[in-house]
């Protein structure tokens, strides 16, 4: 069995292998996923969503045409948020938007269930004229189900 020669840190191979590969430039422009929010601002951010970064191309997933259009007006003031945010020494160098209409949906509203109200009692008088209404009808067991379905409506 072969004795290894040297033991080496692996954490000095990943850094050794990050910057041979210049890997620390990348993922400092990757921050801005991480950091949207604070990037872009709350509002925007909203309707927006980073995609992938091809080169130093940033594309962008927006809710509707509307914010596109928009977005797309402001690209020159956002480039230069989004470069001051970002860390090292590439830079992203233009925004491509793209729609992604799930951005957009309205976030549903969770609301607590209301107690269920008290049964009111039904009116005897109205209760006759239905069955008399149902009066006709021959099949017994429809005539006491459609009088419970009824007295379930008129509740």
């Amino acid at each position: 069995m072969a004795v290894p020669e040297k033991i080496i840190r692996i954490d000095s191979l990943f850094a050794e292998l990050f910057k041979k590969r210049q890997w620390d430039k990348r993922l400092a422009l990757h921050a801005v996923f991480r950091n949207w929010p604070e990037v872009v601002g709350a509002e925007i951010a909203e309707r927006t969503a980073p995609q992938v970064i091809r080169g130093t191309v940033l594309w962008i997933a927006v809710s509707d045409s509307v914010w596109m259009q928009q977005l797309h007006l402001q690209k020159q003031m956002l480039l230069e948020h989004i470069n001051a945010k970002v860390g090292g020494s590439e830079k992203i160098s233009d925004i491509r938007f793209q729609i992604d209409a799930a951005l957009g949906e309205e976030k549903m509203v969770v609301r607590s269930p209301q107690p269920p109200a008290s049964p009111q009692p039904v009116d005897p008088e109205e209760q006759k004229g239905f069955e008399r209404l149902i009066g006709a009808i021959v099949d017994a067991e429809l005539r006491t189900r459609l009088l419970a379905l009824w007295r379930k409506a008129h509740r």
